[in-house]
């Protein structure tokens, strides 16, 4: 045979064959592409969304600040601007509403403060106060209440009339002891805190009295009169303690750790 001949017949041969290969890279390279790829990081929404978070943590912040400086019309703009955003997490929007309630009850306005406490538990039906707060004589037996009407409501009673009684002489001067030593007017609040005593009142009511009498007389650098109405406290409970921050405070602090270290400790039961 023609060798020429066998080469001719070979050529197309070997188009196809090098076609085939060139064909199947260029399958395998598009099967390898690389997808495209969603933007990295939050989009433009979730960063705007987190801005009017972080913008509505920072006004409940600043409204706790100025509760705690006694600054009530300015920490209430503050909770209001920070509920409004809607933007606060549940356990956020009841720190707001909680700390509302106590500024309306501070300020003599019982129904606002009612309101708040039973948005609070509308909220979070199970929630509840710390023992320190429950015990306030302003807005513990309000809160108390509001929560006793949401439960009986919850099972289709109705609060008997005889649940809600007017304060006594003793604890209307025990209220306004507490909202003008709140206002930090602590010779009118120990004048106030004195006469309440000098009604009937119960004893958690007057060891009240005398621990806010205390802390007013060491605000007042009136150490030996603070130190006398702490004196008074453990002559009523021999077990009686401040809060840690309330025994940590600078002012009264001193004065009841050494009050405290100088009583007896009780016999032990045999």
């Amino acid at each position: 045979m023609n060798p020429t001949s066998l080469e001719n017949r070979s050529e197309p041969l070997m188009y196809w064959v090098r076609f085939s290969v060139a064909a199947a890279l260029l399958s395998l390279i598009a099967g390898c592409a690389v997808p495209p790829q969603k933007p990295s990081g939050p989009t433009a929404e979730e960063i705007a969304k987190q801005v009017r978070v972080d913008r509505a943590l920072a006004n409940l912040k600043e409204g706790l600040k100025k509760y705690d400086s006694g600054n009530y019309d300015e920490a209430m703009n503050n909770f209001l601007l920070a509920l409004d955003s809607g933007q606060l997490p549940v356990s956020e929007q009841l720190t707001a509403r909680k700390h509302m309630a106590f500024v309306h009850c501070l300020s003599g306005r019982e129904t606002n403060c009612k309101e708040e406490f039973e948005k609070v538990i509308t909220l979070d039906p199970k929630f509840d106060l710390t023992p320190a707060e429950s015990g306030h004589p302003i807005w513990g037996p309000i809160f108390r209440l509001t929560r006793t009407e949401s439960e009986l409501r919850r099972t289709g009673r109705v609060l008997p009339v005889s649940v809600v009684k007017a304060l006594s002489p003793g604890e209307k001067l025990l209220q306004e002891g507490l909202k003008t030593y709140e206002d930090a007017e602590y010779n009118k609040a120990i004048k106030s805190f004195q006469d309440a005593l000098k009604e009937a009142l119960t004893d958690a009511n007057q060891i009240t009295a005398h621990k806010f009498m205390a802390f007013s007389y060491c605000l007042t650098n009136r150490t030996t009169l603070c130190r006398a109405e702490f004196e008074s406290i453990f002559k009523m409970d021999a077990m009686f303690d401040l809060s840690p921050a309330e025994t940590g405070h600078p002012s009264w602090g001193p004065s009841f750790r050494t009050v405290k270290a100088k009583q007896k400790p009780l016999s032990p039961k045999k």
